[in-house]
């Protein structure tokens, strides 16, 4: 006798059509009853005694406290609930229904200047290209446009699909350079990268809206703003101007100010996630019609303990149905837990083996592109990562 879960419904399809025997079309109808799911509502304009008793028809398990309400079912179950909710909140069973097709989509599609990169099947590579003195890893390495022109094509004949260029550290404790020094790095790099590998995709690591302005006009595809638009007012309206990609990545505090004042959550990821629900209505406000990435930021903002929760409960935000990223790449949370469990000091060259560890539990829970430092070894482990991943699921 085995017991199995089942995560998705095409898997759980899968095995009944042709482990059981089911007839496809019943196999079909009949998948969401293998997959469980729990869904945690709050706010909800709904009287409980209409919840509880839907609930009930549906032959869900239901609960209710001070934080709100929570279904817990199958699929299939919580699909029948909302049949019956539709005619006593139409508006909520629609978004429930939303929300658990966004969570199942797992294959997106980058689309600017003329390139295409898909995401879902293979995770994507992002390479750190860092043309600033002080990055904690590799400051000073690539400050000259030719020896960072090396190391991007490097990057890419190593697997690398986009390369992602920054101007300015902001690691903790580092200080904010003005929009012109940071460009006096940024785009004679930009330049030489655009001109040797052009169709290569070429990210931006910048935060401010006039380094974005200008790096696009040179060519740049993909802009990753770190403050997810909360350090310059006009970064949503220019991404919003050139419908570019645009990587929205959550933030707390200041880069100068995270050692004098550590974050404190109450819960890291639900509160990560509301926040990605407000700043995606600002740029759709602004009449954003890009492609929005969505990167919890990793270290920004958090401690080692904040970090390994959104690393465990990475899969909660395939819900805002999205591509995700992960940048985990030699942070100090890994030397930490090295030193921590083994007794081990690092410096952030030496954590290849930690960082490719963080990556693991954030890819196979949904993440679409990683940003790293180490791209022939990262590409390397994806390549078996992603074909337990996608194995009999394509």
């Amino acid at each position: 006798m085995l017991v199995k879960h089942f995560e998705s419904r095409e898997a759980f399809y899968r095995f009944l059509k042709e482990k059981v025997g089911v007839f496809f079309r019943e196999a079909y109808d009949r998948s969401s009853e293998g997959v469980f799911c729990v869904l945690y509502m709050k706010g909800e304009s709904l009287k409980p005694e209409v919840f509880f008793s839907l609930g009930r028809r549906a032959c869900l398990h239901t609960f209710q406290g001070e934080g709100g309400f929570v279904l817990c079912g199958s699929e299939r179950r919580i699909k029948e609930f909302c049949t019956f909710l539709v005619k006593e909140n139409r508006g909520l069973a629609v978004e429930i229904l939303h929300r658990l097709q966004a969570y199942h989509k797992r294959s997106f599609k980058l689309q600017h200047n003329r390139k295409i990169l898909p995401l879902g099947i293979k995770t994507a590579v992002m390479g750190v290209l860092n043309a600033t003195p002080d990055s904690f890893s590799d400051g000073g390495l690539y400050l000259k446009p030719s020896e960072g022109l090396k190391r991007a094509v490097s990057m890419v004949e190593e697997g690398a699909d986009i390369i992602d260029i920054g101007g300015e550290s902001t690691r903790p404790g580092s200080r904010r350079v003005s929009a012109e020094e940071e460009l006096q790095r940024v785009l004679p790099l930009l330049r030489e990268v655009r001109r040797e590998l052009p169709e290569v995709w070429i990210s931006v690591d910048t935060y401010k809206a006039e380094v974005a302005r200008a790096c696009l006009e040179e060519g740049a595809d993909i802009i990753n703003d770190i403050s997810g638009g909360t350090f310059d007012p006009d970064m949503h309206e220019l991404v919003s101007k050139y419908n570019c990609p645009y990587v929205l990545t959550h933030i707390k505090g200041r880069p100068e100010t995270w050692k004098e004042a550590p974050p404190i959550y109450e819960d890291v990821v639900e509160e990560v996630f509301l926040w990605f629900e407000e700043k995606l209505k600002s740029l759709k406000e602004k009449d954003y019609r890009g492609q929005v990435i969505l990167d919890p930021g990793i270290g920004f903002g958090k401690l080692p303990e904040h970090n390994v929760e959104i690393l465990k409960r990475f899969g909660e935000f395939r819900a805002l149905g999205l591509p995700l990223m992960v940048g985990v790449s030699r942070k100090s949370f890994i030397g930490v837990v090295m030193e921590g469990l083994l007794k081990k000091k690092s410096e952030p060259q030496q954590r290849l083996y930690g960082s490719l560890g963080a990556l693991a539990p954030a890819v196979m829970k949904g993440a679409h592109i990683v940003r790293v430092h180490d791209v022939r070894e990262t590409r390397e482990f994806l390549a078996l990562l992603d074909t337990v991943k996608t194995y009999g699921e394509y």
